[in-house]
């Protein structure tokens, strides 16, 4: 960590107002040359994006699927990102001193971006006196960085911390909260979980009450915001927050669930789809990484036959998979036979409105709303199967909640939740029959639900603990 800030270097882009978004790097340029005026802090704007993209477009995505119990690893063949296959981590074998693969760029890949939207947090008062004409846009770029930051610190807690509710008031290790630069010579400490995510509750109701709003998925909004944190405190059991937050976006009004006949659409095509909230850009940072190990011919993982059959023949969620000598691969980063190479969009979801629905369902019937949580579980599984007939009334109340995490493993498969709704709810992985895994049951609590603290961070700062049992 202390490599990563003690050089103050932000990427920088060409851009225009409208699309900066899609402009190409143009170099790196020092902090003090970059915050000099708006154009400054548009363009670090947009490389605080760019980072946030390419970490999660990489292993941060691939991980909780990778290491949970939906797919098989293919043994043999070869793909354009091999070193991205996250061998060792479906294994359960990840090493500390991995500084290449997951254990590293994570970690590595996640406190960059990290310093790149504090730089811009710590820049705009100073802006504010320099440029006093552009406070309204200087507050949604704030709000923005206030997103990213929460959204940044959320996903290194997801990988190298145990679930919010591991422990009692959730004090257990989580990771170092970074909410300035800190000097080349600090010496972070990890902070606890409950910690964490406190601070990650901070920054997202700091960037709802900066008042901005837009309905752009490829910027972070308060509806992003808000459903966010609908998913944060469902991690959290505060089931009447959660709610909360999912009814807020509900009440927008700005967001619908896609038709049935362009579910796959909305995954391979550039057309913009009401359901999604927010994703990131990848394009220019090319679409292979996720769709070779998923989606194309050279995929490395594709669905185990256990989970591929429990979707219905009349399910429209089964024609988001391909198949290739009976092997069933995600085709959720692959992309539309009219699209050119180039025009690829593979920009991964980060939150859309089926997941909002989903973390409604689920805390509603914690609550005891049994009433509301069979309402909103209707509407996907109606969007799923057309001619689906309402059964719910009949379900027990044990049942109820099965079919809402039946669906949600469904609906959400291979877009980076899969471990992390195991380990929130403390149950076991069971990779069934046709598992190639060298283990194919890890029963929870287990110290491999997590990843080791990379070694050169334990080396090089005296304070960082390491995770027990597997650094």
């Amino acid at each position: 960590m202390k490599k990563i800030f003690s050089s103050i270097i932000i990427l920088g882009f060409l851009f225009s107002c409208n699309d900066f978004l899609q402009k190409e790097p143009v170099g790196r340029i020092s902090k003090d040359q970059l915050f000099v005026d708006m154009d400054g802090i548009r363009a670090a704007m947009a490389g605080a994006y760019n980072r946030t993209s390419y970490y999660y477009a990489r292993e941060t995505l691939l991980y909780p699927d990778i290491a949970g119990d939906q797919l098989v690893m293919k043994t043999v063949g070869s793909g354009p990102d091999q070193d991205l296959i996250l061998w060792n981590e479906h294994n359960f074998q990840s090493l500390s001193d991995d500084e290449t693969g997951a254990v590293g760029h994570i970690w590595l890949n996640i406190y960059e971006a990290l310093a790149n939207i504090n730089n811009i947090l710590e820049a705009i008062p100073e802006l504010r006196v320099l440029e006093p004409d552009f406070q309204s846009e200087l507050s949604d770029i704030e709000a923005q960085a206030y997103f990213l930051r929460g959204l940044a610190h959320f996903h290194l807690c997801n990988t190298y911390a145990q679930t919010y509710s591991f422990s009692s008031g959730a004090d257990h290790l989580g990771i170092p909260i970074v909410t300035e630069t800190p000097g080349a010579d600090a010496n972070l400490s990890r902070s606890t979980v409950n910690q964490v995510y406190q601070q990650i509750i901070n920054d997202l109701n700091r960037s709802i009450e900066l008042q901005y709003n837009t309905v752009n998925p490829y910027y972070a909004s308060t509806a992003a915001c808000e459903a966010l944190l609908s998913r944060i405190y469902l991690y959290m059991e505060d089931w009447e927050e959660s709610v909360a937050f999912a009814e807020r976006v509900l009440a927008k009004n700005q967001y619908s669930l896609v038709d049935s006949a362009d579910y796959l659409d909305m995954f391979i095509t550039n057309e913009e789809s009401p359901e999604i909230i927010f994703q990131l850009y990848n394009r220019s940072l090319g679409a292979g990484t996720l769709s070779s190990v998923y989606s194309i011919s050279t995929f490395q993982a594709y669905a185990s036959e256990s989970f591929y059959e429990e979707f219905d023949s009349a399910d429209v969620r089964k024609t988001v998979f391909g198949n290739n000598n009976g092997q069933h691969y995600s085709l959720k980063y692959a992309k539309d036979d009219n699209i050119n190479q180039e025009d690829w969009p593979m920009n991964p979801i980060v939150v859309r409105l089926a997941e909002v629905y989903l973390n409604y369902a689920e805390a509603a019937w914690q609550m005891t709303d049994y009433s509301k949580a069979r309402e909103v579980l209707a509407l996907i599984k109606q969007r799923a199967n057309p001619s689906w007939v309402n059964n719910l009334n009949v379900l027990t109340v044990g049942e109820l909640l099965k079919e809402i995490y039946d669906e949600r493993s469904k609906e959400l498969c291979f877009e980076g939740h899969r471990l992390l709704d195991i380990a929130r709810r403390h149950e076991s992985i069971d990779r069934g029959s046709n598992c190639n895994s060298s283990i194919c049951t890890l029963t929870y609590p287990n110290d491999r639900f997590i990843l080791p603290i990379p070694q050169k961070e334990l080396d090089a700062n005296v304070n960082m603990e390491p995770n027990p049992g597997i650094n």
